[in-house]
């Protein structure tokens, strides 16, 4: 029975550390709007990772504005809905938008995902 706690316990711990290290990490995630009037048309592909939370996206632009985003993929940790993020880029042409409430960490993510496909960091 004791491994088991120690195991349990040891287990306990490294999530806990983990959890800190991801909210350290979103803290520092910073989100650069992107000229839209220096993108060509087209379909670009952009991924961000932050463990355990990952986003891969795919951002239509057309005549200088954003058409479509798609989430292609969307892992996440506690907390969902953020993929809602991509209407309200797509509603204010921007990527400074609120965070959905109860996944800030998963909308910086995405968030970070739609900019490094428009800005061609993939």
């Amino acid at each position: 029975m004791k491994p088991i706690l120690s195991i349990a316990a040891i287990t306990l711990a490294a999530l806990l550390l983990l959890g800190c290290n991801f909210a350290e990490e979103i803290e520092a995630i910073t989100i650069h709007d992107v000229d839209m009037s220096r993108i060509q048309d087209g379909v670009y592909r952009g991924t961000e990772k932050h463990f355990p939370v990952t986003a891969v996206v795919d951002v239509e632009v057309r005549g200088g504005r954003i058409v479509n985003i798609d989430i292609v993929r969307h892992l996440h940790g506690p907390g969902h809905g953020a993929d809602a993020i991509a209407q309200r880029v797509l509603d204010q042409q921007s990527l400074m938008v609120d965070a959905v409430s109860g996944a800030t960490g998963s909308s910086q993510v995405v968030l970070k995902a739609i900019e490094r496909a428009l800005s061609g960091d993939r």
